[in-house]
């Protein structure tokens, strides 16, 4: 399927309007390159979960709960008790 857009100036930004039927790609974001021979490609940023790398994987959660002092139970000094 080939369509075609026109480049458009839109305040201090270029854009070039995407066909209707990518409506369920609204709020994606892309990477774009422009290539030596004038072509412009669009190609998905793909999520990158920052939990998933050896430094996490290996992270040890209940040791920084019992050693961090920012991390401790904290002791109610006033009207911070629950109401029973």
């Amino acid at each position: 399927m080939s369509k075609f857009v026109t480049l458009r100036k839109s305040g201090n930004s270029l854009v070039l309007t995407a066909p209707s039927t990518l409506k369920d790609k609204v709020g994606y974001k892309y990477e774009v390159e422009n290539r030596s021979d004038g072509s412009i490609v669009y190609q998905p940023v793909k999520k990158q979960n920052i939990f998933d790398n050896l430094d996490w994987m290996q992270y040890d959660y209940q040791k920084d709960l019992l050693e961090d002092p920012e991390l401790q139970q904290l002791n109610p000094v006033g009207k911070e008790w629950p109401k029973e």
